[in-house]
């Protein structure tokens, strides 16, 4: 397995697997702070530890597509009340 920007690694905090497997509650509260742990077995690289990237859903903006469309015939709300009023009576 390859970690993507291997070159970063050095600016990273590194850890072995039996330090993360020893200290796991330390190393969580490094990532909620923000730090990246990179994970090494026999110094190689094999995971990373990394907060989560709490980001608000884009939605996207549809007023164009809103004024694009028109409409045929009578609204949508006057059939349905004209279609409740039938039902009534």
């Amino acid at each position: 397995m390859y970690i993507k920007n291997v070159h970063k690694l050095k600016s990273m905090k590194k850890a072995q697997v039996n330090q993360v497997r020893e200290h796991l509650a330390k190393y969580i509260a490094d990532a909620e702070k923000g730090e990246e742990i990179i994970i090494t077995k026999h110094g190689k690289p094999v995971a990373r530890l990394a907060p989560v990237k709490k980001e608000n859903p884009k939605f996207p903006d549809l007023k164009e597509h809103r004024e694009s469309l028109t409409v045929r015939g009578k609204s949508l709300s006057k059939t349905v009340t004209e279609s409740r009023k039938k039902e009534r009576y």
